[in-house]
């Protein structure tokens, strides 16, 4: 695991900077990235229709909570240039 110098505890009670801040939150985004990505592909390989339901519950929660953002689905597509729509 890198080392980072923001993440050193030199003992000081002062509040983290804006920097050590970006930093944590790339790193958990990267995580949780990491994670998803892993996860649906075993659930994808292991239990395809499972697979496909889940997929349709996150539509309805993503169109619904995340207002102003667009969501591209990657199967959608693949469908949509397969049969020429």
């Amino acid at each position: 695991m890198e080392e980072n110098e923001y993440l050193k505890n030199d003992g000081s009670d002062d509040d983290i900077t804006n920097g050590e801040q970006l930093y944590l939150i790339k790193k958990l985004f990267d995580s949780v990235m990491v994670f998803n990505s892993h996860f649906a592909h075993y659930v994808q390989e292991n239990n395809p229709e499972l697979f496909k339901r889940a997929i349709d519950y996150a539509k309805t929660f993503t169109e619904e909570d995340v207002p102003g953002i667009i969501m591209s689905y990657i199967e959608e597509e693949k469908k949509d240039e397969e049969t020429g729509t």
